[in-house]
């Protein structure tokens, strides 16, 4: 089977995120418990809008200023929440062994911040030729329609395709609407995968 696309998750395979490190940080400027700070962050009713689209960057941090207290102003939240990523040069080099013969797509659930951040930033990605993250579409994983847009997009069935993801539930909603779906662990592993279901690398 000929895979003609390949799609990928951001954050934890393409990307390494540090996603305790703003946490930490306010934490110890708040003098309050990790775990008090990561309810705030991580809380549905703020984040799980601003994932789908549906409230601007600036509306999520006055929520989380509220929670918390937070002194800081809009630009000092921003730098603090974008600075938890670092790219994973040994998977963008296989994206960029894989882009001769493979269409190459990010699939992500992430908010605006983090989406344009990477987007400026980690410029290998240049290479992928669309992004569908949960904040431009309204749609997060697992939900089997982010996937099947993604393919949509693409213009090609499941079979046809290949997702990488580093959380198993994710790779379980991927492979439930016929994706053939590898669970990231390490880029070695991740090259060996790809090759055992005939990728070009």
């Amino acid at each position: 089977m000929l895979h003609k696309l390949a799609l990928f998750d951001l954050g934890g395979v393409v990307v390494e995120v540090e996603s305790d490190r703003l946490v930490l940080q306010v934490a110890q400027l708040l003098g309050q418990s990790f775990e008090d700070v990561q309810a705030a962050v991580y809380h549905q009713d703020l984040l799980l809008p601003f994932e789908l689209g549906r409230i601007r960057p600036q509306a999520y941090f006055e929520g989380l200023k509220k929670a918390l207290k937070i002194p800081w102003t809009y630009e000092q939240f921003v730098r603090a929440w974008n600075g938890i990523f670092r790219e994973n040069k040994d998977v963008t080099f296989i994206l960029e062994r894989l882009r001769k013969r493979h269409t190459l797509m990010a699939l992500t659930n992430t908010n605006e911040l983090h989406l344009n951040y990477i987007r400026n930033n980690v410029t290998s990605l240049n290479i992928l030729k669309d992004w569908i993250a949960s904040c431009d579409v309204g749609l997060r994983k697992p939900d089997p329609q982010i996937y099947l847009l993604a393919l949509e997009r693409a213009k090609v069935k499941p079979e046809e395709a290949v997702y990488v993801d580093d959380r198993p539930e994710m790779v379980e909603a991927g492979r439930s609407v016929g994706l053939n779906a590898i669970r990231f662990q390490n880029s070695r592993q991740l090259e060996q995968d790809l090759q055992a279901i005939g990728l070009n690398l």
